[in-house]
């Protein structure tokens, strides 16, 4: 009984060391000036879009907004841009992210959320398309 209890104790230890060495595998060792892009590269992509919801007033005239959201994909990514246009009856976003080309970044991913003011429509069946996500709607 003792050996087994001793095994348990003993694995237990390693395990919890095993818990210390990857939680802390970078504690001290990065140096946040070396992890920074010496080069003041970035890279500048389309934001992973994950919903889009249309929010229709009910106003005279009608205005409309759209809530779209995204994530950023590691602790280094941030927002970049936001452009809106439309084109008779179609509104396109597209949001751009960007982050440092050489840095090392923790593997986080944090939702992003923007609503984004369309202003008034008149009666008409219209599509808002944000990076890849598209979604129809009605102003009656």
């Amino acid at each position: 009984m003792k050996t087994t209890h001793h095994q348990l104790v003993r694995c237990m230890a390693q395990v919890a060391i095993l818990i210390s060495i990857v939680c802390c595998a970078g504690c001290g060792i990065i140096d946040p000036v070396i992890s920074a892009p010496s080069d003041n590269q970035s890279i500048i992509a389309d934001m992973p879009i994950t919903a889009i919801e249309v929010l229709i007033e009910e106003s005279d005239p009608v205005g409309v907004s759209i809530n779209v959201v995204g994530y950023l994909s590691d602790s280094c990514t941030r927002l970049h841009e936001i452009h809106q246009a439309q084109e008779g009856n179609t509104i396109t976003i597209q949001m751009t992210t960007i982050r440092p080309a050489d840095a090392i970044c923790a593997a986080v991913i944090t939702e992003y959320r923007a609503q984004l003011a369309i202003g008034s429509l008149p009666a008409g069946d219209y599509k808002v398309i944000a990076n890849d996500v598209e979604q129809e709607f009605r102003v009656e």
